[in-house]
Order: C-alpha cells, then sequence, then structure tokens
C-alpha cells in the first residue's frame, strides 16, 4: 500500500517505473495522476484544521461528479442515474441541509461520518426483478414488510427465515442495559419481535399461496430455522399436518446437476524442453521439489499473482524490513573496527532509521515496528560482540550475487542463481555465510534431504568462487538467524563449524539439486501438481490453477 494522500502515490509509481524501459508507462501515469489531482480539487488535501462537515461533503461531492465527467456527459447526470440514481440525490441533499447543525471536525474524520450518514439511506432497486427487456418484471415485486402488508398477490414469498435474520437478533445495544432502559420507559428489544412476527403472519396469509424458504447455510456455517417456522411445524405436526415440500429446490439443484461427474486429473503439463527456464534460483528449487506444477507456472507460463487492491503491509513487507536493516548495520560495522557496543547501538538505530524511511510504512506499522527492530539490534550486537570482538571477521559483504552451471546436457545448461544474505571472510581464510529468517527456521531433516537447501547450495557456490567480489574459498560456518523481534527477538541455528562437515552438506545438495533440475529442466518430465502432498502446505499461489480441490478430493475418495 503507499504512503498516504497523493505524495505518497507518486512515490510508489515512480518506485514501480523507474526503469528507462518504463518511460513511456511512466508518462502516461504521471498524466492520469494530474488529471486526477485536477479533478479532486481541494478535497485533495483537506488539511488538518477543523472544517464543518457540509463544507468536507461539498469538497467530496465536487470531486465525485469531477471523476465522473466523460466527453460525452457530465458526472452528476452519470453519477446519479439509473434506478438508484435518484434516491442517492435526495439524500445526499438531505445531508447537505443537515451536516450544518453539526460542530467543525477533523478531515481525518470525514470518511468514518460520511460512511455511516450514506448507510442510512435505502434505494430501491429494480434489478433484481428485472424482466428479460431490462425494465421492471411486470410479475415480480421485491417488497420489504411495510409495503407487502398495503398490496395483495397471488403468490407471496416469505425468504431468509432464518434465526437472527428475521427476526433480528435482539440487542439492547451498547450503551444501556436491559433495566437501564426500563427506568429509561424505553421498550423492550423484545417488542420489535412481537411486530414483525405480526407482518410475518398478515403476510403469510395476505395471498392464496405462501412459500416459506430459508437458508440451510450462511457463509459455509448451518443456520437455525426462524421460530415461527419452528412453532408453525411443530403445531401442524400436532395436528397429524406438514406444510408441503416445494419442487423449487429440486428445479434449482437440477440446473446445476451435470449429466456426468468427472474430476479433472492431477494435472500434469509437459512443455519443450526449450521452453523451460535456463536459470533457477535457490527458493526455486525447493519450490521444484515441492511443486513441479507451480514452477511451471511461474517460470514457463511467466504468471505472478497480483497484489491484492489496497493490501495492507504484511510479513513480506517486514522480512523486507528486517533484512535492509540488517544489509546497512553490517556494512556501516564493515567500515571500522569493532566499535564497541554503545556505539553498534548507535549504528543500528541509524541503519533502522533508513530502512524505515526507504520501505515507508505508514506511521502506525513504523511505530509498532521499530521496537521490534531495536529487540532484534540488541540480538545482532550481542553477536557482532562475540566475533567481530575477537578480531575474528576480516571483511563482510551483504546481499552477494552470484551464478554458476548447476546441470548440463545435451549443449544445454541451467544456470543456479543466489542472493546471499551476508558472507563473511575470516581471519584464517575461511567463509561463513548466515542466512536471514523472519518466520520459523527449518528442520534439520529438511536441510539433510534437500527440502531446504538454501545454505548449503550457497556453500557449494562458494566453493566453487561463484559470488561476486569473492574468490573460491573453504567454508566453516554455515548459519540461519531467526530475527523476529518478538518475546525471543533473535535465535542463531547453526548447520556447520566444520570445513568438512559443510563440504558435505554442500556436494550432497549439490548433487540432489542437480539430478532434480537434470529431471525437470533438461528433459521432458512432466510438471506434476504435488507429486508429494507433504512437502508442501496447501495454500501456495497457483493451487487454484491446477484446481487442488478438485482431484485432491477426487483421489482421497478413490483411495
Amino acid at each position: 500500500r503507499p504512503a498516504p494522500g497523493l505524495g505518497g502515490l507518486r512515490a510508489a509509481v515512480a518506485a514501480a517505473f523507474g526503469a528507462e524501459r518504463d518511460a513511456e508507462a511512466l508518462a502516461r501515469i504521471h498524466g492520469a495522476l494530474e488529471a486526477f489531482t485536477a479533478a479532486l480539487g481541494e478535497f485533495a488535501v483537506p488539511g488538518t484544521v477543523p472544517r464543518p462537515a457540509a463544507d468536507l461533503l461539498a469538497a467530496q461531492m465536487a470531486a465525485a461528479e469531477a471523476l465522473a465527467t466523460t466527453p460525452a456527459a457530465a458526472g452528476g447526470l452519470r453519477l446519479y442515474a439509473g434506478a438508484e440514481g435518484e434516491p442517492l440525490a435526495l439524500h445526499l441533499a438531505a445531508l447537505a441541509d443537515a451536516l450544518p447543525a453539526l460542530p467543525p471536525i477533523a478531515p481525518r474524520d470525514w470518511p468514518a461520518l460520511f460512511d455511516a450518514v450514506l448507510a442510512q439511506g435505502v434505494a430501491r432497486s429494480a434489478r433484481a426483478s428485472r424482466g428479460r427487456e431490462g425494465s421492471p418484471h411486470p410479475r415480480i415485486e421485491i417488497l420489504g414488510l411495510l409495503e407487502a402488508r398495503l398490496l395483495s398477490f397471488d403468490r407471496v414469498i416469505l425468504g431468509a427465515l432464518d434465526e437472527n435474520v428475521w427476526p433480528l437478533a435482539t440487542d439492547p445495544g451498547p450503551w444501556m442495559s436491559r433495566p437501564m432502559r426500563t427506568e429509561f420507559g424505553l421498550p423492550e428489544p423484545e417488542a420489535r419481535i412481537g411486530r414483525v412476527a405480526a407482518d410475518f403472519l398478515l403476510t403469510a396469509c395476505a395471498a392464496p399461496d405462501a412459500v416459506l424458504t430459508r437458508a440451510a447455510k450462511r457463509g459455509g456455517s448451518p443456520t437455525v430455522p426462524a421460530r415461527w417456522l419452528v412453532r408453525l411445524e411443530t403445531f401442524l405436526a400436532g395436528q397429524g399436518l406438514a406444510l408441503p415440500a416445494s419442487d423449487a429446490a429440486a428445479w434449482a439443484a437440477q440446473l446445476d446437476q451435470p449429466r456426468a461427474i468427472s474430476p479433472c486429473e492431477r494435472p500434469s503439463p509437459n512443455p519443450p524442453v526449450a521452453a523451460r527456464p535456463e536459470a533457477i534460483s535457490l527458493s526455486d528449487v525447493a519450490l521444484l521439489l515441492a511443486d513441479p506444477y507451480a514452477l511451471y507456472a511461474k517460470r514457463v507460463l511467466r504468471l505472478a499473482p497480483l497484489p491484492e487492491l489496497d493490501a495492507d503491509i504484511g510479513a513480506p513487507e517486514y522480512g523486507e524490513l528486517v533484512h535492509e536493516a540488517m544489509a546497512r548495520f553490517i556494512r556501516a560495522l564493515d567500515a571500522r573496527p569493532w566499535p564497541g557496543e554503545d556505539a553498534a547501538r548507535i549504528l543500528f538505530a541509524q541503519a533502522m532509521e533508513e530502512a524505515l524511511e526507504l520501505h515507508g510504512p505508514r506511521p502506525a506499522y513504523a511505530a509498532f515496528w521499530r521496537p521490534r527492530l531495536l529487540r532484534i539490534g540488541d540480538f545482532a550486537i550481542a553477536q557482532e560482540a562475540a566475533t567481530r570482538g575477537q578480531g575474528a571477521i576480516a571483511r563482510s559483504h551483504v546481499e552477494v550475487a552470484g551464478r554458476h552451471p548447476l546441470a548440463m546436457q545435451g549443449g544445454r545448461e541451467v544456470l543456479l542463481t543466489a542472493r546471499a544474505d551476508r558472507i563473511d571472510m575470516l581471519r584464517d581464510g575461511s567463509l561463513a555465510i548466515y542466512d536471514y529468517k523472519t518466520g520459523a527456521l527449518p528442520k534439520r531433516e529438511d536441510w539433510e534431504n534437500g527440502a531446504a537447501p538454501q545454505l548449503p547450495l550457497e556453500a557449494w557456490m562458494a566453493l566453487e568462487g561463484a559470488f561476486e567480489t569473492l574468490p573460491p574459498a573453504p567454508v566453516t560456518i554455515l548459519d540461519y538467524w531467526r530475527l523476529s523481534g518478538g518475546d525471543l527477538p533473535g535465535q542463531a541455528l547453526r548447520l556447520s563449524e566444520d570445513e568438512l562437515t559443510t563440504a558435505h552438506l554442500a556436494e550432497g545438495n549439490r548433487e540432489a539439486a542437480a539430478a532434480l533440475v537434470t529431471r525437470f529442466l533438461l528433459n521432458r518430465t512432466p510438471f506434476t501438481a504435488r507429486p508429494h502432498p507433504l512437502r508442501a502446505a496447501r495454500g501456495g499461489d497457483y493451487d487454484h490453477l491446477s484446481r487442488i480441490a478438485e482431484w485432491a478430493g477426487a483421489e482421497e475418495e478413490g483411495e
């Protein structure tokens, strides 16, 4: 989500379209932003000084009409068009007369107030009862209880006969208890149920044919029949009678019933070798092992999930922030001898503030994340004091890019690419490789069986001299750092601390990764969806494309 205001929107656009190849698109977007700013007018920058609510309404509606304007029609004609347009215009006109009675409010409070007052209006829509030609259906009316009580029809359908829907749940409100309502002479909340019960009876008896309907489920959860329906069925049962079931539900079910149910099979696309990627990242190696179909969708079809509209900041953004703060902190430490813990704490605070400014989270998130980052800083400083304080580190490299051939067959090779969070050159000439995690750390069996190959493969690449600015060198230390900033702000998990163990891990994971890549990227092996279900949990970005809910359920039933 961009930072607040048009300034934040412009900054997000500049960051997303900063490349030279995006110049044309950037020019078009800037033109659209300028037109958007002009349409908003004074509503673009409402300020912080309290203003009359009527003035804020006038500014908002002027902006809305300007945004709705097209070369063919004025904004007002389009904004208030259709069956709902006239009730909206009347409601807004009534608001314009009522809002001057309110005291001035802060502009930041206006959206909540506008939502509240707009929710009070009711617009009857003819869309639900339109005929084939788009006009209101000549034989169907969708009415409220008061309207239905005044008219008579050949058939009446009473819908939503579910408890807490019709009738609504009795709620005395958040401000007054039942005894307080009695002392003030207010009616009991249950009194409304009596009036609605009378409406139900009168409406059901107002036509020769009445259809009572209810939803068996709402939002996937079972519902409770309305009390009137239960009492009516109980009364009739005592007389040896029962309400006849309607055939309409069976008709509706038949509309969706196929002639034969044939769920799709587990997808296994098999593109030609030339269409398969010639490079694979460390994270994609684990993805290829767990779900080859996901890698096919990501790298062959080049599909990527679109970010949610107005998406909130979450764990991925926090992870990027932690990585940026750590990178800046390590660079600052590497530029000087170990300065001591107090000075290191100042350096981390500076790195943290620079990272917060770079990523631009909203003030509320910055205030929430800053204490967590400071706790991460305490953990990192303690770790650095134990190594740099002893002079064990000669040089630190952060965000180091690397690439190296992983597999080759028939004149075609696949490159393994990586970006290591941190690689230290130690005084004895060996390397120490670190990987930062803000989530859960991998289990020991994961890096031993190749399910979490990142650090071992980085060690193999370092042994081969595949990282920029780093010569080939033995690797003695492989460390995961879990940096959450929570109750346990940091945790170090060491995979290896000697050259022989590291080399064994690196070579074992390289062999497994090379065999996997050769099988899928250098041969015509189908990219089967989730061949090993336990290697990855459901909920991936491409599960809906593979229709996992359909074939997985069919396979389980077959078993």
